[in-house]
């Protein structure tokens, strides 16, 4: 394929027009066009659970035969979401880049019989995120809810908070968030335990005190005083949070899950939380998106919910183009793409 020939459509809208794509089609020979489409938070969530796949009947976002007729010529996609039955609707397709670092939402298994190569935005939110993960664990421990709850009460009363220094941390999924989080708990002083999957026995790692294969969370859990999923979602990771996981966590510790909702048994959480084996959870991310009125965890005591935004919009964008940028780069001239999606 020849430069010319290149055309990235942008499915992903954009706040504003970013100068580093504005650059790369002034110095490259490259047709961008723009044609939004997102899905719903309730398509996006079921897509997840069912391996990309609408497989519930969600509608989706109607597409106009001119958007169709402008898809059809695209090499390559940037976008958070593709639709169904992408074979019929990119028939030129040849790489599909996502902006964001998850993608169990997208179809692969139909990519990739395409002959399509997937790339996900790993790492480009992973200090923001690694932020919140703190922000909420210092949150519980500092007892900063109760403390603002009484500055509305107008109530002086002392209350005293835990030292994050001295704690021990576990991270299930040594990845590009699960190292920045590594990184910031070593600088308050604490023990960082966390588990890789390609780890074996006697493996080590410069930013934790002790790295286990996937196998050897068991022998983690007991440890920690928090511990927080970071993991892809997977097969071997669903459910992996179930009642006997959480029996196995230190009494009073914390549980923080910042990756995908399937990791967790939730009426087990709730459970958990509920008996006071728990002292609190964190979940920015549940199964079903956006979370049902009745459902438990909204009433679960100790637990700090919110709506899967612990990502910082206020450079995600510009990182997310120069990502792009640099991938379409690479394509053009040949060499190995930056995330590249194998399984």
């Amino acid at each position: 394929m020849t430069a010319e020939e290149f055309t990235i459509g942008i499915l992903f809208p954009f706040r504003e027009k970013s100068l580093i794509l504005e650059n790369l089609c002034r110095n490259f020979p490259i047709k961008l066009i723009t044609t939004p489409y997102l899905e719903s938070y309730e398509l996006r969530s079921s897509r997840g659970l069912h391996k990309g796949r609408n497989e519930q009947g969600i509608p989706e976002p109607l597409i106009e035969p001119s958007l169709a007729e402008q898809w059809v010529e695209c090499n390559a996609l940037v976008g958070m979401d593709i639709p169904s039955n992408p074979e019929m609707l990119f028939p030129n397709l040849k790489w599909f880049q996502g902006v964001s670092a998850g993608y169990d939402h997208i179809d692969s298994a139909a990519l990739k019989a395409m002959g399509v190569t997937q790339t996900n935005a790993r790492g480009i939110s992973s200090p923001a995120i690694s932020e919140f993960i703190f922000a909420r664990v210092l949150q519980i421990w500092k007892d900063l809810r109760l403390l603002d709850s009484q500055q509305e009460d107008r109530l002086w009363k002392v209350q005293f908070g835990t030292q994050a220094h001295g704690k021990t941390m576990g991270i299930v999924g040594l990845g590009s968030i699960g190292r920045e989080v590594a990184v910031k708990a070593r600088a308050f002083g604490m023990k960082v335990l966390a588990t890789r999957k390609s780890a074996v026995a006697g493996d080590s790692d410069p930013d934790v005190d002790e790295l286990f294969p996937v196998q050897g969370l068991p022998e983690l859990l007991p440890r920690c005083d928090v511990v927080v999923m970071t993991a892809p979602s997977t097969e071997d990771t669903k459910d992996i949070f179930d009642s006997s996981m959480f029996a196995l966590m230190k009494k009073g510790s914390i549980f923080c899950n910042i990756a995908r909702g399937i990791h967790v048994v939730e009426s087990a959480l709730v459970d958990a939380l509920e008996k006071g084996h728990l002292g609190a959870a964190i979940l920015d991310v549940t199964r079903e998106e956006p979370l049902p009125n009745d459902h438990p965890l909204w009433m679960a005591p100790n637990l700090f919910l919110s709506p899967h935004c612990s990502i910082s919009f206020d450079t995600y964008e510009q990182n997310a183009a120069q990502l792009i940028a640099d991938n379409a780069k690479r394509y053009l001239a040949g060499e190995k793409l930056k995330n590249v999606v194998s399984d």
